[in-house]
């Protein structure tokens, strides 16, 4: 026995409510318990609700505390307690966060064994020195926007893309692409600290900086785009 597209549609309204916000978690967590739903029925002779009340339980959702059930879930049902998805979502985001940083890296290796991004990070550290003799300061804030550069365009697909929003590995992603830029605040914050009483700072220090974070930046922007090409093919399947 297989679940209608209506029983299918309730399941997914009530991991709504179950406030499972992102739509690639809820995907995910609409199937399995799709398939816990079916085994139930077919295997337990189970009517529909019941096997939905198992399965959200199975889940760690709690539906007493102390043997005393909830008031609360007298009026939800099963709406009264999600602990069980906020920890599902909890432990997706530990997962996620070290699939990408494995991506993150993996990809930064492959970048520099490429000769024509090497090509390519040549000339960028050339003209960049170059602009660095004749104008410092306008090369600094140069090198600061090319590092922001994963975090606006991902910025920008936030603020046009509902899709994007509401899909924790793109959210995720946006997070690991924005290390170049968290690094060079960091150091920026520091910079000015320590050297806020010199009239002559030694600017070249920053300069590096840009120069060793542009392969993070191109690696990241890669790995950011495929992930959300990814989850933008998924989403428009739905």
């Amino acid at each position: 026995m297989k679940l209608t597209k209506e029983q299918i549609q309730y399941i997914d309204n009530y991991l709504i409510k179950n406030e499972v916000k992102y739509w690639d978690v809820r995907l995910e967590l609409l199937d399995h318990i799709a398939l816990s739903v079916e085994d139930y029925m077919n295997i337990n002779g189970m009517s529909f609700d019941k096997a939905l009340l198992v399965t959200h339980q199975a889940f760690g959702n709690q539906t007493k505390v102390h043997g005393i059930y909830h008031g609360k879930l007298m009026k939800q049902g099963l709406y009264a307690d999600n602990q069980g998805f906020k920890d599902f979502e909890k432990q997706k985001q530990k997962d996620i966060g070290k699939k990408y940083r494995r991506l993150h890296w993996q990809g930064l290796k492959q970048l520099i064994k490429s000769p024509k991004f090497l090509l390519e990070y040549l000339l960028f550290c050339v003209m960049f020195y170059l602009c660095f003799i004749l104008n410092i300061k306008a090369t600094l804030i140069l090198g600061f926007i090319i590092l922001t550069i994963p975090t606006l365009y991902s910025g920008y697909h936030s603020a046009i893309s509902k899709m994007a929003r509401r899909s924790l590995n793109i959210v995720l992603s946006i997070g690991i692409i924005g290390l170049p830029w968290n690094i060079y605040n960091l150091v920026l914050l520091s910079f000015n600290g320590f050297y806020d009483d010199q009239a002559s700072k030694p600017y070249y220090i920053l300069f590096i900086l840009t120069i060793v974070c542009y392969p993070l930046v191109r690696s990241g922007l890669k790995v950011y785009l495929e992930i959300f090409n990814d989850y933008k093919q998924q989403y428009n399947l739905i």
